[in-house]
């Protein structure tokens, strides 16, 4: 009896960390299942070293691959400093992102940057008449999220996320006219407010002069202000006498 128990033990403690191991990758559409507006299919490997096509609803579907990539990390306030770490990537034709996500006891955090063709975002644009040509360049950066967060605010940036516009041309209906322009390299800034909303402030590269921006409220509206110097950027000379900084238009849509 006591030799068929240490036997027990030894094929448990020996077949746990096989078992864990080769858990499938499948198993994680119950965690994806949670997040709004995200589907996910075909899911290949196991939970640890795996893939699958990520589909975001209104928006891109690509390859998204993970694996692990450490067990510990000394600033994590969980148990023995556990808190896996896995390497991930996402790509198709229009984009390419990759980055880290550490799982702590109580948030994950998010790390991220890649490159992002204009031709990904066409159909948010295209609610606001807008066509653009180039590419974005999304910064590193590092998002803490909260397993229960209700609401943008709870969002954490470690420092405001930044994406850079090449530059190009740009088509847009004004009035109900067809326009085109040139533009120059431009940035965009994006912060979490105390509001509950996500702010993305669009400036030129070189400089922190505001041309306009908008916010993405936790209902799926976003709120866009332009100011003067926008419409002097789009070759639009504003009617009026205000200043270059005054905010002279207002437009809000759903977009979510």
């Amino acid at each position: 009896m006591k030799r068929f128990a240490t036997i027990s033990a030894l094929v448990l403690l020996l077949g746990a960390p096989v078992a864990i191991v080769t858990l499938p990758a499948s198993l994680l559409k119950h965690a994806v299942a949670r997040l709004p507006g995200v589907d996910a299919i075909r899911y290949n490997g196991s939970v640890w070293n795996g893939q699958a096509t990520l589909i975001i609803r209104g928006g891109p579907t690509g390859e998204l691959q993970w694996h692990l990539s450490k067990l510990r990390d000394r600033a994590s306030p969980a148990p023995f400093n556990l808190q896996p770490t896995f390497n991930w990537s996402f790509d198709n034709a229009e984009i390419k992102v990759e980055g880290s996500v550490g799982l702590g006891p109580a948030s994950a955090v998010l790390q991220t940057g890649g490159a992002i063709d204009s031709a990904a975002i066409a159909a948010l644009l295209n609610q606001f008449d807008i066509f653009l040509s180039g590419d974005f360049t999304l910064a590193p950066s590092s998002v803490s999220v909260p397993y229960n967060a209700q609401s943008l605010s709870q969002i954490r940036f470690a420092r405001p996320v930044e994406l850079t516009w090449s530059g190009g041309q740009v088509s847009y209906i004004l009035s109900n006219r067809f326009n085109q322009v040139a533009l120059p390299s431009l940035q965009g800034h994006l912060i979490v407010d105390t509001k509950g909303g996500a702010t993305a402030t669009i400036t030129p590269q070189s400089s922190k002069t505001e041309y306009l921006d908008l916010t993405l409220r936790n209902n799926g509206w976003v709120h866009i202000r332009l100011r003067r110097r926008f419409f002097d950027l789009v070759a639009q000379p504003w009617p009026g006498n205000q200043a270059a900084d005054e905010i002279v238009m207002e437009i809000e849509r759903q977009v979510l």
